[in-house]
């Protein structure tokens, strides 16, 4: 880019216009920062409201972010007509915050795409507008790219940003149903963001976009073969050909093309729609994951997404006329919900005890684990436990409603432990026995229902009964030796107290006082009579006693002498 004019002598005109293009003295501009492009978007994303897949939050938050980095770098646009401002590359070096303009505006046509597309099947006029949304966010996007290209970036920065475009790109022709275009977008970004997670100490935020990415490219895929496709245009079609041949090698036993089968409660059905065969593969990739995953915290993210996914299909299935046994299928994703929200809960839970018993230290500026945390999350999930039970397609006399009455229990008496924990350590001894009395028969109840239901799984619940038995007893113990303790120095501080008669003095005067009266004689006394002489201050009468004996000045010559008369007259007429 050019940023000045060349100025050419009469003496120079021969001269060849390549030697005049090269410009030697002109300074080449380079960005001299990074940016974590990816980590920082998801950031914001959470914060504000994608967490929940709330779109128009977001959406609202980036335009009020916009509005503060115009204003705080005086990068306005007018203020009665629209001027356009183009973030040139000496202002993209100068400051970081021009970045954060481009990828604000992106980040803003995209979510607003992203909410309209809830309405999009049912207002045609929505698909167009999100179309020109996704347009306006690649148009940013390559913008981000050809800037960081051109200034040369970190090469993080110039990778993020490209896989960043991709994404964006994959996403428009996504809606604009080219299969084959969106599948290379997202098989791009993918591969940028495979390398960047060999490349960096925290890959997850990588790998997690990966994921994210993988039910759309699925989708395409599923369009190409079903569309007949053999054979994808360029170069880069048939790398990638070769890539979707490994991919439904691997997709063999869960084919994407065919109808899904659910099973369940000894009733199943089948899924034909594609958007719920997505949403479907989604939930079963996350539980997956789950189970491979070692961080409470990311478990956790999981889980969420899981009951996202499940509240998104129960809308879907209501909304669907052409879906069969819709009860059936509501009932299941509400199933899947439910248990997944309970292990949530159970991850927290654990999460809180291990900081109670000290396995896990608690960091400064965190917020200290009591039990009686968990005895909120005790409540949430026996309230889950309780929905669960509402679900009108399970088998009532099955063992998946034997084991729900089975963990009810368990998690009830696990309540009720906590709360005798709270109790003990508030030192109310007798409360706490008593609860840890109550605990032993919550036991005692969790065994005879876990053993009616001969089931496998209540070996693990027998287990951790009898260990909760041993903390009740070693608990009790505990409190039961506290509250002796505190009776006996009850009894000694009631020895110390003062046994003397107090005969001699007035009530008034032993109010504050408490002492045992073994003998009436020793009741103070109301009053003392007489009552003794007290001292009082003297009135001050020096003043009045010493004006008898003052003599004053005669005054007399100096008193005006009345007259009489018409001028005596005028004066009382006029006040004077």
């Amino acid at each position: 880019m050019v940023s000045g004019d060349v100025t050419v002598s009469p003496e120079e005109v021969t001269v060849n216009i390549d030697e005049v293009n090269k410009k030697p003295e002109e300074v080449e501009l380079i960005c001299p920062f990074s940016y974590s492009l990816l980590k920082e978007i998801k950031e914001l994303q959470n914060l504000h409201g994608l967490k929940h897949d709330d779109y128009q939050r977001y959406r609202q938050y980036c335009t009020r972010k916009l509005q503060r980095l115009y204003k705080g770098l005086k990068f306005l646009h007018g203020s009665k007509r629209f001027q356009n401002k183009v973030i040139t590359p000496e202002l993209f070096v100068k400051d970081i915050r021009y970045m954060e303009i481009i990828i604000m505006r992106a980040e803003r046509a995209w979510s607003f795409a992203m909410d309209l597309k809830q309405f999009a099947n049912t207002e045609s006029r929505k698909q167009v507008a999100l179309i020109g949304k996704l347009k306006k966010a690649v148009i940013y996007s390559r913008q981000l790219e050809e800037l960081c290209t051109q200034l040369k970036c970190n090469t993080s920065t110039q990778l993020e940003a490209k896989a960043y475009h991709q994404f964006m790109l994959g996403m428009l022709y996504f809606e604009q149903t080219n299969w084959q275009k969106a599948l290379l977008a997202f098989t791009s970004s993918q591969k940028i963001y495979d390398k960047l997670s060999g490349a960096v100490d925290d890959p997850a935020v990588y790998i997690a976009k990966h994921e994210e990415m993988m039910p759309n490219k699925q989708y395409c895929l599923y369009n190409i073969q079903s569309m007949g496709i053999d054979k994808l245009d360029g170069e880069e079609g048939e790398i990638l050909m070769k890539e979707l041949d490994n991919m439904i090698a691997n997709k063999a036993k869960q084919p994407v093309v065919t109808a899904r089968d659910i099973q369940w409660e000894n009733n199943g059905t089948t899924i034909s729609n594609d958007e719920l065969k997505i949403l479907l593969t989604k939930i079963e990739d996350d539980i997956r994951l789950i189970k491979e995953c070692v961080s409470s915290d990311k478990k956790l993210e999981y889980y969420e997404n899981i009951a996202s996914s499940c509240r998104d299909a129960v809308a879907m299935v209501k909304k669907d006329d052409k879906i069969d046994k819709k009860d059936f299928l509501v009932d299941y994703f509400s199933y899947l919900r439910i248990t997944n929200t309970i292990d949530r809960f159970l991850v927290m839970a654990q999460q809180v005890s291990d900081k109670l018993i000290g396995v896990v230290e608690t960091r400064p500026g965190t917020k200290v684990a009591r039990p009686e945390d968990l005895v909120r999350l005790y409540d949430i999930i026996l309230q889950n436990y309780a929905d669960l039970k509402d679900i009108s397609s399970l088998d009532k006399d099955g063992n998946t409603f034997k084991m729900i009455e089975v963990n009810t229990l368990l998690f009830r008496t696990k309540r009720c432990f906590y709360i005798a924990e709270c109790h003990l350590a508030s030192s109310n001894w007798l409360n706490a026995i008593v609860l840890y009395d109550k605990c032993s028969e919550h036991i005692e109840q969790t065994k005879l229902a876990s053993s009616s239901a001969c089931l496998d799984e209540t070996k693990q619940i027998t287990e951790e009964l009898d260990n909760l038995s041993k903390q009740i007893y070693s608990q009790r113990c505990s409190a039961h030796a506290s509250a002796f303790l505190s009776k006996q120095l009850n009894e000694e501080e009631l020895k110390t107290i003062n046994t003397t008669s107090r005969s001699d003095k007035k009530l008034e005067d032993c109010l504050n006082d408490f002492s045992i009266i073994t003998n009436v004689n020793d009741l103070p006394k109301l009053a003392i009579l007489p009552p003794a002489f007290q001292t009082i201050p003297c009135k001050p009468t020096f003043f009045d006693i010493s004006l008898n004996h003052i003599e004053f000045p005669d005054l007399e010559h100096r008193v005006e002498k009345g007259g009489s008369g018409f001028s005596s007259l005028t004066k009382w007429i006029w006040g004077r």
